[in-house]
């Protein structure tokens, strides 16, 4: 699982490996900046595009088990 935390907002992306999650979670800020910019075409030189905001965010990844318990991210069973 990705997680990517920006000033007003959290993305989540999931999948099978870092590579999956990670494109999960910058098609979820591509189609939030898409939403945005329809309302504030202006300002598409102040929000970055899904290739420029590790520039700018940090990506946290979580990585799981199958068939495990988690709590807080630790595995409990």
């Amino acid at each position: 699982m990705a997680e990517m935390n920006t000033h007003h907002f959290m993305f989540k992306g999931a999948g099978r490996n870092r590579e999956a999650a990670r494109a999960a979670v910058l098609n979820a800020w591509r189609v939030h900046r898409t939403a945005l910019l329809a309302r504030y075409p202006e300002r598409t030189d102040s929000i970055p595009d899904e290739t420029r905001m590790e520039d700018h965010f940090r990506i946290f990844y979580l990585e799981f088990e199958m068939d495990a318990g988690y709590r807080d991210g630790e595995r409990l069973v």
